[in-house]
Parts: C-alpha cells; sequence; structure tokens
C-alpha cells in the first residue's frame, strides 16, 4: 500500500517534471524560431537563448523550489551545451 502509494507520488512528480520541461522546451523552441525568422544570426541566437536560459532557470526556482529547480537548471545545461557544441545539421540539396 505505501508502496503504491508513493509510485502514485513520484508518478505526479515525474509527471509535472515533464511538462515542465516540456513548456520550456516549447518556449527555447519559439523563441529560436522567432529570432530565425527576423535574420538574427545563429551565434547571436545562441547568446539570447543564453539569457533566455538564465531567465527560465531563475523562474524555475521561484516558482517550483530548489529540487525542481535544480532538476530544470540540470536539464537546460544540458540544452544549453547541446546548442552550444553541437552544429545544425545542413541538409545538401540534390
Amino acid at each position: 500500500m505505501i508502496q503504491n502509494t508513493l509510485a502514485v507520488i513520484v508518478g505526479l512528480i515525474m509527471g509535472l517534471f515533464t511538462l515542465i520541461v516540456s513548456v520550456i522546451a516549447f518556449i527555447e523552441e519559439t523563441a529560436r524560431r522567432v529570432l530565425a525568422s527576423l535574420g538574427v544570426p545563429h551565434q547571436i541566437q545562441t547568446a539570447l537563448l543564453a539569457l533566455l536560459l538564465l531567465l527560465l532557470v531563475i523562474t524555475a526556482f521561484r516558482l517550483f523550489g530548489k529540487l525542481f529547480g535544480i532538476l530544470i537548471a540540470l536539464v537546460l545545461l544540458a540544452l544549453l551545451l547541446h546548442a552550444i557544441f553541437v552544429p545544425e545539421i545542413q541538409t545538401v540539396a540534390l
């Protein structure tokens, strides 16, 4: 019984975490598309998205407490490192 309750609580926490990360990823992707449509160069996009990342991390700490904030900060840090060190995939027109 206690294990089931714990599993439900952990499931709810993971569901909430997944929802939060999905919203943050949506915000990041929307911001990236807007910047690209405005013709902002990729390096400037990365810098602006890093500032957005900082704002989202601060917001996560304030809204979701330290536990969620730390988890979200780690995920966003991974997204930032991915954006900085993994080049965009270029397709070749045939």
